[in-house]
């Protein structure tokens, strides 16, 4: 479980119509200088023709930093609204990415035919329609989390990814953030931690719910036919999605997801059990106080205690997602024998705390020291942990050159280079459905009040 799909690399090295297409392109430019001329440096020359479906507040993001990849040329626009479509065309043409704009994704698969990815980042409950539909498009796909609010349509996506031979990244971005990665090789590789026993994590976040800006519904409005085709009963109901359960997997999944992914991943197995509460109360003030024109159905706060049966023996955790306070953040802690390490995509958070009865590491000496909460800490700096010798290895240059990016631009670059070289994907569908699974079944425990007991087969697609 919570390993990368070992045939990626054959999958991107299958060389299909548009691989052939682009294969021939290149020829004809003269680049077929020498026989030893390899198909993947003939692919470095070409740019990958991508699609966005889906230019909403995570679209928006992702497609920024898709304008500015090398090698990536945007193609196509798709939103049902007219305000996203504009946005989404604008900043697109800033970067000289002429695009064809879409409001029916059906439409535009029809009609793109130079396509070769799209980026989906919609809500939850259709990923499993546009994705499917695209893979079997001779498509790869690079869908956001969560993979569906269902269990059975984000296995038919794993299911869809396999049959058409196509690769599908799930977008848990922390899965390529470089100070993750780094941390996972501190944990794993260098045992830094030794055998990891408990593990604890948040993501405080209050939101307010305002309603829909009065300026943005009355100019653009999505006619109510179009809102009705995609099950939505008014502009509020589409702008706050994330609050209703047939859209949505409530703050668990839009934040908690990330998390539990983390969590999975570092143990590398996915829950034995959760057992969950919740309860949905500020969200419901909040609504009513601003007039929004919708009622809250979702949790808007969870709290989840878990066993994860692992190589090293069981370890247990507690987590919480809480929409009602901002308090102390997010992070993750990983507690072990040796040390406790305690990590974010909040950099001022990371720090490490050793046992006293732990050896001295090679680095500690170069390492920061602080305090936190009257306990000496060191900041584990991957530029200086991650040494060995003096000397910095292959993953650790890979590791410093993703330092300053963005957070998802790394993940996307992955799904890219899955691509155009065969690498593996660092989030592929079956290790996307594992935390999708552990997501939606600790709702499940929270609304029901009963603890869930998963075996093996829960997990497989």
């Amino acid at each position: 479980m919570s390993k990368q799909n070992p045939d990626n690399s054959t999958q991107a090295k299958n060389i299909n119509r548009r691989g052939f297409i682009r294969y021939s392109a290149a020829a004809g430019a003269g680049l077929l200088l020498s026989p030893a001329l390899s198909r993947a440096a003939i692919q470095q020359t070409q740019p990958i023709n991508t699609a966005i479906i889906g230019v909403g507040r995570q679209g928006k993001i992702l497609l920024d930093l898709l304008i500015k990849i090398p090698n990536v040329k945007m193609k196509a626009v798709c939103d049902i609204w007219k305000y996203s479509q504009l946005i989404g065309e604008r900043r697109c043409k800033s970067y000289n990415h002429i695009v064809t704009v879409y409001e029916d994704y059906k439409e535009m698969l029809a009609k793109e035919k130079e396509l070769e990815a799209v980026v989906i980042a919609t809500p939850d409950f259709v990923h499993h329609e546009m994705t499917n539909a695209c893979l079997r498009a001779d498509l790869h796909v690079y869908c956001e989390k969560e993979m569906s609010n269902d269990i059975e349509k984000a296995r038919s996506m794993v299911q869809t990814a396999k049959q058409t031979g196509k690769l599908l990244q799930i977008g848990h971005q922390r899965r390529s953030n470089p100070y993750y990665i780094h941390a996972h090789r501190l944990m794993h590789k260098d045992r830094v931690f030794g055998d990891i026993n408990s593990i604890n994590g948040q993501w405080n976040q209050q939101k307010q719910i305002r309603p829909f800006p009065p300026r943005l519904a009355s100019k653009y409005p999505i006619a109510p036919a179009l809102l009705k085709k995609w099950g939505f009963t008014s502009m509020s109901d589409f702008y706050y999605w994330r609050w209703f359960n047939k859209f949505a997997g409530g703050p668990m999944a839009d934040l908690g997801s990330h998390q539990v992914d983390i969590f999975n991943w570092f143990l590398e197995a996915p829950p034995a059990s959760v057992y969950a509460i919740g309860g949905l109360g500020y969200a419901l003030t909040e609504a009513k106080a601003n007039n929004v024109g919708f009622t809250p159905e979702c949790l808007d706060h969870t709290l989840a205690l878990y066993e994860w049966k692992t190589k090293q023996g069981t370890v247990r955790g507690y987590y919480q997602v809480n929409l009602t306070t901002s308090y102390n953040g997010f992070y993750e802690v990983f507690m072990g024998k040796k040390g406790s390490m305690v990590i974010s995509e909040i950099l001022s958070k990371h720090a490490m705390f050793k046992e006293r009865s732990a050896a001295t590491l090679e680095w500690e000496d170069e390492a920061e020291k602080l305090e936190i909460g009257g306990e000496q800490a060191m900041l584990f700096d991957p530029l200086k942990s991650r040494k060995a010798k003096g000397k910095m290895d292959k993953e650790g240059l890979k590791i410093e050159q993703d330092l300053d990016k963005p957070a998802h631009q790394p993940h996307l670059e992955n799904f890219f280079a899955a691509i155009r070289d065969g690498v593996p994907l660092n989030c592929p569908a079956e290790v996307g459905f594992e935390t999708c699974v552990s997501v939606l079944k600790t709702n499940e425990s929270a609304v029901t009040g009963k603890k869930i007991t998963f075996n093996s087969q829960d997990f497989v697609a």
